[in-house]
């Protein structure tokens, strides 16, 4: 008998219902991972560099080329994540803000980082980096329906991608983080532009006091991808 069979919650079944609840839209998903951001730089930088990069895709379909957007990038010079915090990083329900001594910001209950990527996509990588090394781990939807993974996988020691290394306007901190989107399926706005026009005036609203202090500084930016 498959031990699988009488499981109380399936994992696609359970993936399916976390994709669909708790943001109101694609914004305020991002705004999650800024919360994160900010959140772990308040006690290591005077002021906390965070830049969202979205970039567009030219696509044709039918014999006609549409502009759409590809990838969702956000990069901030915090203290960065080791192997095992990141993995619970992307364990829901688990996280480094459980308590109520630490829950001062949006994410409370451990289910940012996963949550709010899996709501807009079908694969979330983070690079987090420190002390001299950088690690690697990643959810993908596909993966986990069909029942490939069952476990976050374990971060692997890994480079900083070329691909977003290049798109970013500032320089890589001694520490950091940086989350990526792909595979987007559930983004509200269909290119990088609509989606910053938007996205712009909630988070300017929601971090206006770290901003006006200089604890953090926010930047959003967008690009096409060639070919």
């Amino acid at each position: 008998m498959n031990e699988f069979t009488h499981e109380i919650l399936p994992p696609n079944l359970a993936v399916k219902a976390m994709r669909s609840s708790g943001f109101r839209d694609s914004a305020h998903a991002i705004a999650e991972l800024i919360d994160n951001s900010i959140q772990a730089g308040l006690n290591y930088n005077q002021c906390t560099e965070v830049e969202v990069i979205c970039v567009d895709k030219v696509d044709l379909v039918s014999q006609r080329t549409r502009q759409r957007i590809h990838k969702i990038g956000v990069y901030d010079n915090a203290c960065g994540m080791n192997a095992e915090t990141l993995r619970l990083a992307l364990q829901f329900g688990n996280g480094t803000h459980l308590t109520p001594d630490e829950q001062d910001g949006i994410g409370k209950f451990g289910m940012g980082l996963p949550n709010s990527s899996i709501s807009q996509c079908r694969r979330v990588d983070v690079w987090s980096w420190t002390g001299g090394l950088c690690f690697h781990s990643y959810l993908d939807i596909y993966e986990i329906v069909d029942g490939r993974l069952r476990n976050v996988p374990e971060p692997k020691e890994d480079k900083f991608p070329e691909y977003w290394k290049n798109l970013l306007s500032c320089e890589i901190g001694a520490s950091g983080t940086f989350v990526a989107w792909s595979n987007l399926d559930r983004i509200r706005w269909k290119t990088s532009q609509a989606f910053i026009r938007n996205a712009e005036s909630l988070i300017g609203r929601m971090y206006r006091y770290f901003i006006k202090d200089k604890k953090a500084q926010i930047q959003l930016s967008c690009f096409l991808e060639n070919g």
